[in-house]
């Protein structure tokens, strides 16, 4: 968790080695009003906050941030985010606090438009589930969707856009379709725009299906179409193979008439004398 004291010690929130060199701000964060102290520039990382930090507000002229909605621990992580440019400690965590957290993590970022932390959220919820078939994970996983989508505005699509991605490709896996496919009937009763996208994640499934099920049709098709002419072509060949033995045969024939028709007044003539 970051402190006043470690966060003072930090020379540069980008890795450039350059002194942070800005005013220091002192962030009350919670309903238990948890202290975090961070430089201005840090802080500027946030088109939020650095509308707060340099405009004609209470907090440019207090240095003082007031966040009474945040949860601290939450925002801990985010502020580490903002100095570090990664963040870490998710090893230890079961697989319900992880997503958990994750969400959370999302929802502060887009309140707070980081982008990047964004970015570097979305691998780590759209493979959630690579490593799971079980019902009680695959659950967990459309909570904290359920959570994002409720809590970001509509206009935001980075996670829409991977939520229905993830859930497409989990609902190829024969061994987590069906309780993917129940969480998805679930979900699209409870309504709102994220059933829409389950419903549109759900539909692009089967329509991959449909497609990819074409494909290995017009493959068979083709496949038996190439034996047919095969074997086609092996008749042929077989037939032009005896079509010139037979021609070689009647040549054969033809030769032999001819030479007997010139042996016969020889062999008539030795024999009666005529």
């Amino acid at each position: 968790m970051a402190s006043h004291r470690n966060l003072h010690r930090t020379k540069s929130f980008d890795g450039s080695g350059s002194s942070l060199g800005s005013q220091i701000y002192r962030l009350v964060v919670g309903p238990e009003k948890k202290l975090f102290y961070s430089h201005e520039a840090v802080l500027s990382q946030s088109p939020v906050f650095e509308r707060m930090c340099n405009g004609s507000f209470k907090e440019s002229l207090e240095q003082q941030i007031e966040l009474p909605d945040d949860d601290a621990d939450i925002f801990g992580r985010v502020l580490e985010y903002m100095y570090r440019g990664v963040f870490d400690g998710f090893e230890t965590l079961t697989q319900n606090v992880k997503v958990a957290m994750l969400a959370d993590l999302y929802i502060l970022a887009e309140k707070y438009q980081l982008s990047g932390l964004k970015k570097l959220l979305i691998p780590p919820l759209a493979t959630i589930l690579d490593d799971a078939s079980e019902a009680e994970c695959i659950e967990f996983f459309f909570h904290a969707a359920r959570k994002i989508y409720e809590n970001t505005p509509d206009s935001e699509v980075l996670f829409p856009d991977s939520f229905k991605e993830t859930v497409t490709k989990m609902l190829s896996y024969s061994d987590r379709a069906p309780c993917m496919e129940a969480q998805i009937k679930l979900t699209i009763h409870g309504g709102g725009k994220l059933a829409q996208d389950a419903f549109d994640a759900y539909y692009t499934h089967i329509d991959n299906a449909h497609t990819t099920a074409n494909k290995l049709m017009d493959a068979y098709e083709e496949n038996a179409k190439a034996q047919l002419r095969n074997q086609v072509d092996s008749i042929q060949t077989k037939h032009d193979a005896l079509a010139i033995k037979a021609h070689t045969f009647n040549s054969a024939i033809t030769n032999f008439e001819a030479h007997h028709s010139a042996l016969h007044p020889h062999c008539n003539e030795r024999l009666f004398g005529y």
